[in-house]
């Protein structure tokens, strides 16, 4: 291929206990669609830019000798998180709250942003949240060209010692660009890859939208309840580029039934899938791969 980091998108895995009462959660509560529906329960629901992957836990594999993936064993200690930046929030509330979303609290106002928190059936966290700051991340300036017409974006929020050293992984190593550096010292930073966005920032305790929640790097980098899934078109070819920038590969590339792949850590330990579809009717051949990224 001739742009390796083009070749790739990104999506949110999250593990379920009842993958029929998630998919219904992210089509019927947030307003996707299911996308596929694959071996064994994996579901995919296609939401503005990106797309939720819904499967059971499960222990260590040949790829992640180590990782047990599992719903959260405490899910009021997390470390990443689906992160929706919206343009109206308070429709966006009373919309969701009518389909039966849990927020853990009304829209509250902060510096920067109006923004409130819904747990998924499986007590997984997600942000929402719209900027309130002219010169913010999601203010009609930056609002990516191609977002969707329901006026939401998909990101992910991971939680990190380090802001820097994560913003040159994700932008040095796997391909991404800066596309907002927050005050006053980059926190957040928001990386764009692919079609997606990586909103990197630092952990702390409750506040008055997550009473409860204190975010934090991962407790135990082997039990793992959600991740950044990279689909990729030549994995071969990703692996060699992202080693030779530094990459924290767990394994090579392992062929398993349907897919070939492989795990990266980040360096505040999150784990990060990286997979090429070998099932001629799987989910990112030719066929079912996305015709439109934002780049």
């Amino acid at each position: 291929m001739s742009n390796i980091d083009e070749d790739v998108v990104l999506a949110h895995f999250i593990v379920s206990d009842d993958v029929e009462r998630s998919r219904r959660f992210y089509a019927e509560v947030l307003g996707g669609r299911l996308a596929f529906s694959g071996p064994g329960g994996l579901t995919y629901v296609a939401l503005s830019n990106s797309w939720t992957i819904i499967n059971g836990g499960g222990g260590p594999t040949d790829d992640k000798p180590s990782v047990t993936l599992e719903t959260p064993r405490d899910p009021d200690r997390v470390s990443s998180f689906l992160n929706i930046r919206v343009k109206d929030i308070e429709a966006v509330y009373a919309e969701w709250s009518a389909r039966g979303a849990n927020f853990l609290t009304p829209p509250k106002q902060h510096q920067y942003e109006i923004r409130c928190y819904i747990r998924d059936p499986d007590g997984h966290l997600i942000e929402v949240g719209q900027t309130t700051d002219p010169d913010g991340d999601w203010t009609p300036v930056h609002w990516p060209s191609s977002t969707h017409p329901e006026g939401l974006v998909l990101t992910r929020f991971i939680v990190s010692e380090d802001v820097e050293c994560s913003r040159r992984f994700y932008t040095e190593v796997l391909g991404g660009r800066v596309v907002f550096s927050g005050k006053p010292s980059g926190e957040p930073t928001n990386v764009a890859l692919s079609n997606s966005f990586i909103v990197i920032s630092v952990g702390g305790g409750p506040t008055d939208d997550k009473p409860t929640v204190t975010l934090e790097t991962p407790r135990d980098p082997d039990r793992v309840s959600s991740f950044l899934n990279i689909r990729v078109k030549d994995i071969a070819a990703v692996y060699a580029k992202w080693s030779a920038r530094g990459a924290n590969f767990l394994t090579p590339p392992k062929q398993h039934q349907y897919e070939i792949r492989c795990y990266i850590r980040d360096p505040d330990g999150h784990i990060i899938e990286v997979g090429q579809t070998t099932d001629p009717e799987g989910d990112w051949t030719p066929a079912h791969w996305p015709s439109e990224q934002t780049t």
